[in-house]
């Protein structure tokens, strides 16, 4: 008698929680509802394609491994180690200007593209039913924050984009606290293997504004595509010049040098040309804030503790 009392105790205790008759019975089943309604929200993408090695090293950022189809060869060789390293963890291969069949051959539930050279291409993936985010060129730290909780989000990530974000935030905090001492900003000029470059409000820019800098192409309106010429250069008569490590001792970076016109540059009479990590004078990624501290410490070292 006493085993079948037992047995239909547990059974009434199984019932009050299955159907929620009780308060621990409906937490449960609330709690489960709850996370099984968030995750239903939250889109669980297993190949995920990323075109462009910017947007690559975004996706590289927030989602794992598996869920990346695959990269391209310049994210397997990237100058940035935690990029190179996740890169390599990826089986899938695509090229670095893909055309149309290439991407859907790939099968991609989601593909990210930016539309400065492929505006034509998600138009015909969209078409296609292909699960296209088509992303512009962020203009400013806040754009680019801003583009890159977008993607985090359309990936069903967004605690990952906050993380990454908050850890930006507070390393730029870090360099504008430095800022404050700064008493007049220098004139920084950069050049890149096509020449002196730093569209207004472009990526160099916009590093230099964080940097408490001013970028010498913003001074006289650069457009993109648009280089400084040596008149240009000789008349804005930068403070530093940032060379490209990747131009070191070429053509461009010997005329710097010795160019008769260029020496009465402050920054060839200081001797204040450096060279730069070629990732450090255009970013439009989490690396950006990289780039800002890389070039405040070359423009302004006094204000940084090398010890």
């Amino acid at each position: 008698m006493k085993k079948i009392l037992l047995l239909i105790s547990c059974l009434l205790a199984l019932g009050i929680i299955v159907h929620g008759d009780t308060r621990l019975g409906q937490f449960f089943i609330n709690h489960q509802a709850t996370s099984v309604t968030s995750q239903t929200k939250l889109p669980q993408y297993r190949r995920i394609l990323a075109i462009s090695p910017a947007l690559q090293e975004i996706v590289l950022a927030l989602a794992e491994p598996e869920q990346i189809v695959a990269v391209s060869p310049s994210s397997k060789n990237s100058p940035i180690p935690e990029v190179a390293q996740a890169a390599q963890k990826i089986n899938g291969q695509i090229s670095e200007r893909p055309g149309t069949e290439e991407i859907v051959a790939l099968h991609p539930d989601i593909v990210l593209l930016p539309i400065v050279f492929s505006r034509d291409q998600a138009g015909i993936l969209a078409d296609m039913n292909v699960n296209v985010l088509p992303l512009g060129i962020p203009n400013g730290y806040q754009e680019l924050k801003a583009r890159l909780l977008l993607i985090a989000e359309k990936l069903g990530l967004p605690e990952k984009g906050r993380a990454l974000t908050d850890q930006m935030d507070k390393k730029l905090a870090r360099i504008k606290e430095k800022n404050k001492a700064i008493q007049t900003p220098k004139l920084v000029i950069a050049y890149s293997v096509n020449g002196a470059f730093g569209r207004k409000n472009g990526s160099f820019d916009n590093i230099c504004r964080e940097a408490g800098a001013v970028n010498g192409g913003g001074v006289v309106n650069l457009k993109q595509g648009e280089h400084l010429s040596k008149e240009q250069v000789v008349e804005l008569d930068p403070d530093v010049i940032l060379c490209a490590r990747s131009i070191q001792d070429s053509k461009i970076h010997q005329d710097i040098l010795h160019d008769p016109a260029f020496q009465t540059i402050k920054a060839v009479k200081n001797h204040q040309v450096l060279l730069v990590e070629d990732r450090y004078i255009s970013s439009v990624t989490q690396s950006f804030v990289d780039a800002v501290e890389a070039v405040s410490q070359l423009v302004y070292p006094e204000l940084w503790d090398f010890d």
